[in-house]
């Protein structure tokens, strides 16, 4: 292991990992609690630090922590979080300084982008890229191989394929929407569907949904695809959609990122990916 190497260090060198990298206000890739003035006994890296994997973190043996999205339920947008008045956001923040931990994010640049929204592909979005990896779907890829989101894949079930991104995400369960008999041959990674300000993205998401099997959203709101595809499988089309949640969708990116961090420090640091673990457990109406 390396001794002598500050937190602050470590990220630095991730700077150097996600060039051209982008600093300042344009990101929001940024230390978001603790003490990075200390020296780093290891990284462990995750979609989102919550509790569990603070404590997972702690028993691993590391104390920097990369998390691909925020950990303080978006309180830091308005407050100083050590001042708000929340019992369960306070315990998180105390477990971190007891534990000497950091936490930085790496969000945008995981994306490819440097900054939120940023269209221009400087390199892989890590998040999709290393999703298809870690599904073995890169012989399938169909669209832009730095940021994969269209896939032909061997033709499968619903059901099948739901057996398999359950088993390759170690999910509880999935959301299906439309058409649990389809046959799937064409795969959509449909990223955000979130509406609202956003409205303009959806629209031409579910044009080129009118081209899939099946559909997974990376996030998503009920209010434009979903109904979409419960009508078009109401209307007799082979459409499916599966739903898993923004942070659980975007795990296996994160896994990915732990296969490349090793070597790129030289094999001196431990280095372990931490699931932050199915957001949804399900109880199934008794019939």
């Amino acid at each position: 292991m390396v001794k002598n190497m500050k937190i602050s260090e470590v990220i630095e060198k991730m700077h150097e990992f996600h060039q051209p990298y982008t600093e300042g206000k344009k990101t929001r890739d940024k230390i978001l609690y603790g003490n990075a003035n200390q020296q780093c006994t290891g990284i462990a890296v995750t979609a989102t630090a919550n509790f569990d994997v603070l404590q997972k973190a702690v028993k691993e043996g590391v104390n920097l922590i990369i998390s691909h999205e925020g950990i303080t339920y978006n309180y830091e947008k308005l407050y100083d979080v050590d001042e708000v008045d929340n019992d369960v956001l306070q315990a998180k923040l105390k477990y971190i300084r007891d534990n000497d931990l950091c936490i930085w994010r790496d969000h945008d640049h995981m994306h490819g982008s440097g900054g939120p929204h940023v269209t221009e592909r400087l390199r892989n979005d890590m998040i999709f890229y290393g999703t298809m990896e870690e599904l073995g779907w890169k012989p399938y890829c169909v669209s832009d191989p730095k940021k994969p989101l269209w896939f032909e894949i061997p033709e499968t079930t619903a059901e099948q394929l739901a057996d398999e991104l359950m088993e390759k995400w170690n999910l509880n369960g999935l959301r299906i929407v439309g058409n649990r008999n389809a046959v799937i041959k064409t795969v959509f990674f449909a990223e955000h569907v979130i509406a609202s300000e956003f409205n303009k993205f959806d629209i031409p998401k579910i044009d080129a949904c009118r081209k899939a099997d099946c559909i997974i959203p990376f996030e998503i709101v009920d209010y434009t695809l979903t109904q979409y595809v419960r009508d078009a499988a109401f209307m007799g089309q082979n459409k499916v959609m599966f739903e898993m949640g923004h942070f659980t969708a975007e795990e296996l990116g994160m896994k990915y990122l732990v296969k490349l961090l090793p070597e790129f420090f030289g094999n001196q640091f431990k280095v372990v990916y931490i699931q932050s673990g199915d957001t949804f457990d399900y109880q199934l109406r008794k019939r």
